[in-house]
């Protein structure tokens, strides 16, 4: 398996196709992180990933996210403390957030990161390791299936014609 960079592309105008639905990536006691859904595009996937917390374990992450004093009802807009690594046959790449939000009130946390992929499996699968384990989120892999990869050009729906 080699370990390389992906090439990160500006986001296509499209809206894409649902390849898979939610999923659940990773759990622990007051956190979890899940997936939305997997968008397919024929440039690549787009994955929109959730992280939420709760008690001490939303503590660590607001610090981690925030710093020492993130107030009330923080709000951040630039990304991920959460690791993600994607594998597509035999390639492997730790994913940077295209874009994010977090935010953190008394007790609880929540940041959602849009990841991109580079190009569609051919065979369909994914695998996709979360892990933040500063915020008591563990390392975690799971393999997804993605459906209806054949045909993306002509199904994806533009936003702009």
């Amino acid at each position: 398996m080699s370990t390389d960079d992906w090439t990160p592309v500006e986001l296509p105008e499209r809206l894409g196709v649902v390849a898979h639905g939610p999923a659940l990536l990773a759990q622990a006691p007051d956190i979890a992180a899940g997936l939305r859904c997997v968008w397919a595009r024929p440039e690549g996937l787009l994955l929109p990933v959730v992280v939420q917390a709760r008690g001490v374990h939303a503590d660590a992450a607001s610090r981690q996210t925030f710093g020492a004093d993130p107030g009330p009802d923080a709000v951040d807009l630039v990304g991920s403390a959460v690791r993600v690594v994607a594998r597509v046959g035999d390639r492997e790449v730790e994913l940077d957030a295209a874009h994010g939000t977090a935010s953190a009130g008394e007790d609880d946390f929540t940041t959602e990161a849009a990841y991109w992929v580079a190009g569609v499996p051919d065979d369909g699968l994914l695998h996709l390791t979360v892990a933040w384990p500063e915020a008591g989120l563990p390392e975690t892999t799971t393999a997804l299936a993605l459906e209806g990869l054949h045909d993306l050009d002509a199904r994806v729906v533009r936003l702009l014609t």
